[in-house]
């Protein structure tokens, strides 16, 4: 009889294990085809002084939304900043609004996991795009001293390279950058180079119509995914508008996802949100803060720009404030 309940308890264990062992199995899924989005109202108002919070790049830092952004004042000058950690995105109107001392314009965070260091690249430095390193990312004021990033130029641009985005592979380590002329550029370098220059020669990867292909280019690694995702902010009949296009490299073609105005990656279309027409430069939530720049398309979260339909006026002054959306599922 104690045989029988021995054999009976063991089974009844192995059960209990298997069904423990099935929980912890990892979900893992793909990109849809078309995205709709559920929108936050503005999170944030700018502190005295600025009028926007702009070209958002944001990591999970300890379990909290690390936060860097452009800014704009009352007059004619563009800085950068960071917010103060917070846990929930409800938390950010009351986070510390930190006043970088040396401007970071169109910043991009990551922590760079063979050399365990952290990078804040940007535009508008001492060169075409100039990054910065760190051990501490949440001190606004305590990166290094500008080096190099990239020294190349480009033709047909009235604004030059802008809005640059960093992602490594494996091997690799690529730069890709706009310039409002229609067109996508993307530089490389073995990883084993970096944090240094990816020189001055670019080779463009993406070309249309400069509304189409416009500015704030990102991309990112698909979890769970043999692919990596593109999103490049366009301008469209109803405002500024997300396109998405996917590769299964980063050194090869990218191709159209969702990638129209009215079946957009985010916009007015499918963004949700009520306050604002614009769904503009931003990113998305990153929980692996590491150069892989790696999304869960099972948690996809963008924190983007955005301002009130009512406004007008000249670009700088433009009031735009952050908000986030979440992928409906």
């Amino acid at each position: 009889m104690r045989l029988a309940e021995t054999i009976v308890s063991l089974v009844s264990t192995g059960i209990i294990l298997l069904e423990s062992a099935t929980v912890v199995v990892a979900q893992t899924c793909s990109l849809p085809s078309t995205y709709s989005w559920t929108s936050t109202d503005p999170l944030a108002t700018p502190k005295s002084g600025w009028v926007s919070l702009k070209d958002f790049t944001n990591v999970v830092y300890n379990g909290q939304h690390l936060v860097y952004a452009t800014t704009h004042d009352t007059g004619s000058s563009w800085g950068s900043m960071n917010f103060g950690l917070f846990s929930d995105w409800s938390d950010m109107a009351s986070a510390s609004q930190n006043t970088m001392s040396s401007a970071a314009v169109a910043p991009t965070l990551f922590y760079f996991a063979p050399k365990s260091i952290w990078v804040l690249a940007y535009q508008w430095g001492p060169t075409t795009f100039s990054y910065k390193t760190s051990s501490d990312p949440t001190n606004a004021n305590g990166w290094s001293s500008a080096q190099t990033l990239f020294s190349g130029t480009i033709s047909g641009s009235s604004t030059g390279a802008i809005d640059q985005t960093v992602i490594g592979d494996s091997t690799n380590m690529y730069l890709f950058f706009a310039g409002d002329n229609g067109k996508i550029y993307r530089a490389s370098m073995p990883i084993g180079n970096f944090p240094g220059s990816f020189g001055t020669s670019s080779t463009v990867v993406l070309s249309d119509t400069s509304n189409n292909l416009f500015e704030s280019v990102q991309v990112y690694t698909v979890s769970g995914q043999n692919q990596y995702l593109m999103i490049v902010e366009a301008i469209g009949s109803n405002g500024r508008y997300f396109r998405s296009f996917t590769a299964t490299s980063l050194s090869g073609s990218w191709t159209a996802q969702a990638a129209t105005e009215s079946n957009p990656f985010a916009g007015k279309a499918n963004s949700g949100a009520t306050w604002t027409n614009d769904v503009s430069h931003g990113d998305l939530v990153r929980t692996n803060p590491d150069q892989t720049m790696t999304i869960d398309p099972c948690n996809l979260q963008f924190l983007y720009q955005g301002r009130a339909t009512s406004s007008s006026g000249d670009y700088g002054l433009l009031p735009y404030r952050p908000a986030v959306l979440t992928l409906q599922s």
